[in-house]
């Protein structure tokens, strides 16, 4: 879906938060079976998938942790800043008192599209709660999958991309990054690139003084999109949209061709320097984790980290979280990406830069 102005998503009611069910066979039928475990995943929208496949396989297993309570794994995706947004809302209620520690809207599992976002987890969540350190650091979360940042275009304008042409000649779109990570990656770049400092190095100041340049840029992106993959999967369903380049994932471009003929097919435009979404498993050490939670977490976690499971991963056209796991046969020019493209990395900038970077986006294209 495509939309003129994106709003700002956040959960209303506790009912509107619930998580949605992985559906299994079996024992592991939620109804009626008190002594199972919900083990709640909220993910970013890059992961669902793989996240939904993993849970089947994984039921199938008929896990129990080692007090005999069966394990039941339920995946639920948002747009990124939505998965924070809601931590956030449930944290400020718990804080409040107007919600338990032990209330089931709480994720177990949470994982974010991109570092970025981890970041700001971590930032507004320590705002809450002082010193209590209750989202673990990115070195401390074990890694998913990954993809990089690219920009999706038919193979004409893909070529023009790579010959140096300048992507805002070109009708651009991107996610709002109010709402999806590859928006806020995006967003980063763009100060990377009109400030030509590394985004690590940005300070408040920088913000500031490049705004002239970004709403150069704000003014030349005509809609944004909510998510990243829905954003890619609309732009291919409508054909007049054709001479469009956009901001998404390497894994957007290769489900986007999956479902095209191939004289239909995008390309991916790796650029010289991107980000990379990589996709942890974030379990916080939080009073909404319970002992049991924790272990069962930590059980799904150890099967979704396998190498027969990581394949899954593959054939989606995610990489890998852990080494030693081929590609799948999707990443081939055939489904537009290059399996050994070279880029440099970008690193984010302090949770204070992206928030001013974030507020200024927000002033200056008047979206909330």
């Amino acid at each position: 879906m495509i939309i003129q102005k994106p709003l700002f998503i956040k959960c209303l009611t506790t009912a509107f938060c619930l998580l949605a069910l992985v559906g299994c066979k079996g024992k592991f039928n939620l109804e009626g079976n008190l002594n199972q475990l919900p083990v709640k995943v909220l993910v970013g929208s890059a992961l669902v998938d793989f996240c939904q496949q993993a849970a089947q396989n994984f039921h199938a297993t008929q896990p129990r942790l080692d007090n005999g309570r069966a394990v039941q794994v339920r995946c639920n995706a948002r747009g990124s800043g939505d998965v924070v947004n809601q931590l956030v809302f449930l944290a400020t209620q718990l804080q409040n008192g107007t919600l338990q520690a032990d209330a089931v809207d709480f994720p177990t599992i949470i994982s974010l599209d991109g570092d970025i976002y981890h970041s700001q987890m971590i930032y507004h969540i320590n705002q809450l709660f002082p010193g209590q350190s209750y989202i673990p650091r990115i070195t401390e979360s074990p890694l998913i999958a990954h993809t990089p940042m690219v920009f999706m275009a038919q193979s004409d304008v893909a070529e023009k991309l790579r010959k140096g042409g300048d992507i805002l000649s070109i009708n651009y779109v991107q996610t709002a990054p109010t709402l999806s990570n590859s928006g806020w990656q995006t967003l980063v770049a763009q100060y990377a690139r009109v400030s030509g400092k590394s985004p690590e190095d940005l300070t408040l100041a920088d913000v500031q003084e490049l705004q002239p340049q970004m709403q150069k840029i704000y003014s030349q992106i005509p809609r944004y999109g909510v998510s990243t993959n829905s954003l890619a999967e609309a732009i291919a369903k409508n054909g007049q949209f054709g001479s469009v380049i956009v901001s998404v994932y390497e894994s957007s471009v290769i489900a986007v061709n999956s479902q095209l003929p191939a004289q239909l097919r995008y390309e991916a435009v790796y650029p010289s320097a991107t980000v990379i979404s990589n996709m942890r498993a974030i379990v916080p050490n939080a009073p909404w984790v319970s002992a049991d939670e924790n272990a069962a977490a930590s059980k799904f976690i150890t099967y979704w980290r396998s190498p027969a499971v990581q394949q899954i991963a593959t054939d989606l056209g995610l990489r890998p979280g852990i080494p030693g796991v081929a590609l799948g046969e999707k990443f081939t020019p055939e489904f537009g990406v290059d399996p050994q493209a070279k880029y440099d990395l970008l690193r984010p900038p302090s949770p204070e830069v992206v928030e001013a970077m974030l507020k200024a986006w927000q002033e200056a294209t008047q979206n909330p």
